[in-house]
């Protein structure tokens, strides 16, 4: 997520070329993100729609157009990786049948980063695009929904959005220590996540319990840190408004830039923005309270760079993996009867994929069997649940 630094009236320009209307576009679910199909000068992109980023489009498309720089900006993203981004005017970018014409986007190369490069988008559909629209997403029918005035909300809570053009839609969560504003990011496929690390001690008074993840676990436009702590509380009894209730759920602290609520806690619901009123609607699609305990995995990451292939990238505290002795840093030689010593980016794709899938997961089974290279040991490990 791109956060600006200087200058943020420039993203208020554009002009979407549309009135009255409805425009209902599907999205493929995609790793616990939505990606929808965008057209730029009569050439089809995939793009990741995401409420809580600047837009993206490739930098070839920068070259392929002659687009010319408009204006030099400080960002940062999601890691707190800090750099500089130029500021192109993209002529038209069609969505169904609504063309938005002027507006202003970065660029980047999403073919480079893994795992990022593995999801397979081109290009960001960001929340400049949306200012000017009420916006609905069905997560259950994998549908977006644009259009230019509200409709009927009648089975929905509302809050009030906070908006202001320059970064992404927040909403309040209600904690009991304290009500905390949060971005609804689409472009993030878990759940809730602090960044205010001072809110350290009132976790720990209203949680259960907590786990501590270390490593490399997730990625951003900047690339991945190969150094990550993280600690999840199981977080009871908050809710949004007075209507929706949260028995459990999993509130990550971090050193991050934003506090975010990502895919894994907005499904729970059918969502409307409406960035035009300032108005954030909510569905509940089960009517009991929202109840989610800690993730039954075995505790372990995966990444893989050309040097050392398949290697254990993080590692959850108190886990079956790190209490099997897995660490961080051993290479995975195979996995689950599968030979991996030679594994390409592409077979690391398609694993990435799979396992971050709802349909296949090694989170789903109860037993796994690694053999792992550690130091200069060959070993085999079975993990059970």
């Amino acid at each position: 997520m791109f956060n600006l630094k200087k200058k943020k009236g420039i993203l208020e320009v554009g002009e979407l070329r549309a009135k009255n209307f409805i425009e209902s576009i599907s999205f493929d679910f995609v790793a616990n993100l939505p990606i929808i199909e965008v057209e730029i000068e009569n050439k089809k992109y995939r793009f990741l729609f995401d409420t809580g980023a600047l837009s993206v489009v490739p930098i070839s498309l920068v070259h392929e157009l002659c687009l010319e720089v408009i204006q030099e900006i400080d960002v940062s993203d999601s890691q707190e990786e800090n750099t500089s981004a130029f500021l192109y005017t993209l002529p038209s970018l069609k969505v169904g049948d609504l063309e938005f014409c002027e507006y202003v986007v970065v660029a980047s190369d999403f073919t480079k980063s893994l795992p990022l490069s593995c999801l397979g988008f081109d290009g960001i559909f960001g929340y400049n695009f949306l200012s000017e629209l009420v916006v609905g997403v069905s997560y259950a029918k994998k549908e977006i929904t644009l259009c230019d005035r509200l409709h009927s909300v009648s089975d929905y809570i509302q809050t009030p959005l906070i908006f202001d053009g320059h970064s992404g839609p927040r909403f309040e969560i209600n904690f009991p220590f304290r009500n905390i504003s949060f971005v609804i990011d689409s472009g993030k496929n878990d759940g809730i996540s602090l960044a205010v690390t001072e809110e350290l001690g009132a976790f720990k008074k209203y949680s259960k319990s907590h786990k501590e993840i270390r490593g490399l676990f997730s990625s951003s436009f900047s690339g991945v840190k190969e150094e990550e702590l993280e600690t999840i509380y199981l977080l009871e009894n908050f809710n949004i408004t007075k209507n929706i209730e949260i028995k459990r759920y999993p509130v990550s602290l971090n050193d991050g830039l934003e506090s975010l609520v990502g895919n894994s806690f907005l499904k729970n619901f059918d969502i409307i923005l409406d960035f035009k009123k300032k108005m954030f609607y909510l569905k509940q699609l089960d009517k009991s309270k929202i109840e989610k305990n800690f993730n039954d995995s075995f505790g372990f990451f995966l990444h893989w760079d050309e040097t050392r292939k398949l290697y254990i990238s993080a590692l959850s505290s108190d886990s079956v993996a790190s209490n099997a002795g897995l660490k961080l840093g051993d290479r995975i030689l195979e996995l689950d009867g599968r030979d991996t010593y030679e594994f390409t980016k592409e077979e690391y794709c398609k694993l990435f994929l799979a396992l971050n899938s709802d349909e296949e997961s090694y989170e789903s089974l109860n037993r796994l069997e690694l053999t792992i290279k550690t130091d200069s040991t060959i070993k085999r490990v079975v993990l059970k649940k």
